[in-house]
């Protein structure tokens, strides 16, 4: 019952309020003062709806509400589906367009389906406004360090095996992208910042994806604690550069 209340308030409440998460613009040329910002969303589901559809009509069940609006999915999407463009109740108007580049020989395009939002819909949100706002910077996060030969992820890699690093945001690419091991000292396992020392991986990756690095450890290393450095000039798709080197650093690790 308290979530249908809270449903319920920040439907009614005409001054609706919402989060942001502001994130450093790596694409701009002067990215150093300039930031993105994105919604965090609170969606309300097909469920929610349909049930304040039957609030607001008390003399219809909720039945009835759900196979209208059943039959109205269909609708739109056979519509749709006939290369028809379609108003929405007035919110706005669902319309194919045409998605990338061709060659202009095959004639033949990709398409998509895009949506216009009506003057009625841009005005709902007139009122809304930022309760919150949090800065994310988009330094990839390691969640875990595995060590093939043992299936471990205690922090020890075994000498001349393999690595599995798994966490967001690891795809590497980009001008002075790459992994290094970063030789640890003291308590601290501190690294030279410098990366004089540091050892690249040299070799191919076996994996490089956002969620998971697999690779073999520089042959060059010898047994100690390092830190794994990455750094890469990707978002989580090669086809997309920032313009600035972004860097992650690891947990000491042990060579063994």
């Amino acid at each position: 019952m308290a979530a249908k209340s809270n449903l319920m308030d920040s439907i009614e409440n005409p001054n609706g309020r919402v989060s942001v998460k502001l994130q450093r613009n790596y694409f701009s040329k002067d990215s150093s003062d300039k930031y993105v910002g994105r919604i965090v969303r609170n969606t309300h589901t097909v469920g929610n709806v349909i049930q304040l559809v039957a609030n607001k009509v008390p003399q219809l069940d909720i039945g009835t509400v759900y196979s209208v609006c059943d039959a109205f999915e269909k609708v739109i999407t056979e519509s749709l589906g006939g290369g028809n463009s379609v108003n929405c109740l007035n919110l706005g108007v669902f319309y194919i367009a045409c998605k990338g580049s061709t060659d202009g020989s095959s004639f033949s395009p990709n398409i998509t389906v895009k949506f216009i939002p009506s003057e009625l819909t841009k005005s709902a949100i007139s009122n809304v406004t930022v309760e919150h706002e949090s800065y994310s910077e988009p330094a990839a996060t390691i969640s875990r360090i595995v060590d093939i030969d043992s299936g471990d992820d205690d922090g020890n890699l075994s000498l001349n095996g393999s690595v599995q690093i798994l966490g967001k945001k690891l795809l590497i690419g980009g001008e002075g992208g790459g992994i290094w091991f970063a030789p640890a000292t003291g308590e601290a396992a501190s690294i030279d910042e410098s990366g004089t020392d540091w050892i690249p991986v040299t070799a191919k990756l076996s994996v490089n994806k956002p969620g998971t690095l697999l690779f073999p450890l520089p042959k060059s290393l010898s047994a100690g604690t390092y830190r794994i450095v990455l750094k890469t000039r990707c978002t989580s798709n090669l086809k997309y550069k920032r313009k600035e080197l972004v860097s992650t650093v690891s947990d000491a690790v042990e060579i063994k």
